[in-house]
């Protein structure tokens, strides 16, 4: 129980760079206050994540292999990756709202990203080391703490430094230097919840000193005379990852321009749907077994949600979809990474994490890239509900993988 908790802790202070950096208050401070204009900003910002997720997908393999074969290798490089991430957060301190700093915090940006991604890959890679008795458990109340950590940190900092014209510790707003020192604070909140995984707990690392060539392990895993049983899977959570980020990535944008949303109610909507999804995750971690079953279930109600979400006219009726599909997302996510977990031999968790973040970047930019041009040649709701497409496929495929659990 005590490494789960140090397990469930980890998620509450990693969230702040998706849910805070990634998403909500980073970019538009980056778009709004560094960037020339908003168009040049969003276009910036939107190529460093896709380089990021590309440099990334083709590094982790070898950065999980690196973690297998070296004595508590998983352990050190979280360390690391952790640790290089935590200070690309606070170093946002130093990004002034002037045009002069857009190299500067798009690199600081570039190698978040990157060092985020790494060190949530070998993360993930620790839950069999954390929640031995039953995975599904131990994933969802990782995932959950996450959700429920993002939220926590969101409406206090917008309620002591973002929204308060005279924020908590009087730090004057000329230069933006209020929502500056917000970094700061989500580097110490990360930290600190870092803390009881990375120091205080140990890993069951046995190493795998496989002579065997990366490219060659890469083959041997998910093709033998076609696709493997792991390939399968991998392929499978390729296209619904892909149409899961089409949904993550523009159900903001459809909310405040299709919708009518104001910001207030983007702000409120995204915090309900956090606590949703973190309910979600509790509740199938503790009910529910079948992570294959849990996979394919939320595809189907996930793409009800959607084609909803597409045809929605009232707030009411988009923040109601929105907050049922972040109940179902999070548990799909969470059983997502149970069965590669239990996919994958204990001695090469890191490459088989390495290999799953793989597949849930490598091809990430295509979703997004076919959504906007459906947008843009017919409607904003054709091109969200786009993303069915990439679900049922992933659907289909994922009724092909054989499983059971462990």
């Amino acid at each position: 129980m005590k490494k789960l908790l140090a397990f469930s802790f980890y998620d509450v202070g990693n969230s702040v760079f998706p849910m805070i950096v990634l998403g909500a208050l980073t970019s538009s401070y980056f778009v709004n206050q560094v960037a020339d204009n908003p168009q040049t900003g969003t276009a910036l910002w939107q190529l460093t994540i896709g380089i990021a997720g590309i440099l990334i997908a083709l590094l982790m393999p070898y950065i999980g292999t690196l973690a297998d074969s070296v004595k508590n290798g998983r352990l050190i490089l979280l360390r690391l990756f952790t640790v290089i991430c935590i200070g690309s957060i606070a170093l946002f301190w130093f990004v002034l709202p002037s045009s002069n700093y857009i190299i500067f915090a798009l690199v600081i940006f570039l190698i978040g990203s990157m060092s985020y991604e790494a060190s949530n890959g070998l993360y993930n890679a620790s839950l069999k080391s954390c929640s031995t008795s039953n995975l599904t458990f131990g994933s969802g109340m990782g995932f959950g703490s996450g959700y429920l950590g993002g939220v926590i940190i969101l409406v206090i900092l917008l309620q002591t430094f973002i929204l308060p014209e005279q924020n908590l510790l009087n730090i004057p707003t000329e230069g933006q230097a209020h929502l500056r020192f917000v970094h700061i604070i989500l580097a110490l909140w990360f930290l600190i919840f870092s803390i009881p995984l990375l120091f205080l707990c140990k890993f069951n690392n046995t190493n795998s000193e496989s002579k065997t060539k990366v490219a060659t392990k890469i083959k041997d895993l998910i093709w033998n005379k076609g696709l493997t049983n792991t390939g399968r899977f991998l392929f499978a959570r390729m296209l619904y990852a892909d149409g899961l980020v089409i949904v993550t990535t523009g159900v903001g944008i459809f909310g405040t321009s299709v919708i009518g949303l104001s910001l207030k109610e983007i702000l409120l909507a995204a915090i309900l749907a956090n606590i949703s999804g973190a309910i979600g995750c509790y509740f199938y971690g503790i009910f529910f077994k079948n992570d294959k079953k849990i996979i394919m279930y939320n595809l189907l109600i996930i793409i009800l949600v959607v084609i909803g979400i597409s045809i929605s006219q009232t707030p009411l009726q988009f923040i109601s979809l929105l907050i049922i599909g972040t109940f179902f997302s999070g548990p799909l996510q969470s059983s997502s990474r149970v069965v590669m977990a239990n996919l994958t031999p204990d001695n090469t968790q890191g490459f088989g994490f390495g290999m799953f973040t793989l597949s849930g970047k490598i091809t990430a930019f295509v979703g997004p890239i076919l959504a906007g041009l459906l947008t843009l040649l017919i409607s904003q709701r054709v091109g969200f509900g786009f993303s069915i497409v990439l679900l049922l496929l992933g659907f289909f495929l994922m009724i092909r993988v054989n499983y059971k659990d462990t």
